[in-house]
């Protein structure tokens, strides 16, 4: 009689109510939001409006086309931990970033003088991040979407043009749908409204 592992029933659980894509859509979108803001010019404050409208509009997706499907999932303490963490970690490595973003506003001397080692660092840092959602999320994808990005957003700052911001950010938000459309495909909505997933 096989025994049951409880443990590894929650990862696969985890995993499934986190194949809708919708986690590498918002990603993308938001990277082609920061390509359009550094291209819009008077126009970059919809691009940023944009960015604080994609979190809620996640949580809104979520509830409307995961949860009905999957169920409303009570993940474990382990789990919840894990994301707290990824919080706190996130938010000391975005306060890194903004400082780091100030310095290069206000034109700081040893920015223009390492200017390919800067770049090469913060698309190392952004993927660190992605690396860090990747680990404590158990959702390995983010590994690549975090080394795309980040070799997108270096190679922005090289050759000082947005443009892979927008193919980067296609690429992700493209592959977010294939998977949705996988999984609304494997998922079907319930008759009855009520989901797949353990509540």
């Amino acid at each position: 009689m096989a025994v049951l592992n409880l443990k590894e029933l929650e990862r696969k659980a985890w995993r499934s109510y986190h194949q809708d894509g919708l986690l590498d859509m918002l990603f993308g979108l938001l990277v082609i939001a920061t390509y359009v803001a550094g291209v819009a010019n008077q126009y970059r404050f919809v691009a940023y409006a944009a960015m604080f409208a994609l979190g809620p509009l996640l949580a809104f997706a979520k509830k409307r086309i995961t949860v009905p499907r999957m169920g409303s999932v009570e993940f474990g303490a382990t789990r919840k931990a894990r994301k707290r963490h990824l919080v706190v970690f996130l938010t000391l490595l975005a306060a890194l970033t903004l400082a780091l973003l100030a310095a290069t506003i206000g034109g700081a001397a040893w920015i223009r003088v390492n200017h390919v080692g800067v770049s090469l660092g913060i698309g190392f840092g952004v993927f660190v991040a992605f690396a860090a959602v990747a680990f404590w999320l158990d959702l390995a994808r983010m590994y690549w979407v975090g080394l795309l990005v980040g070799a997108a957003i270096t190679a922005t700052e090289l050759l000082d043009d947005p443009l892979p911001l927008l193919v980067a950010g296609s690429v992700v938000a493209l592959g977010g749908l294939a998977q949705l459309t996988l999984f609304l495909q494997r998922y079907p909505r319930p008759a009855g409204g009520l989901g797949n997933g353990t509540r």
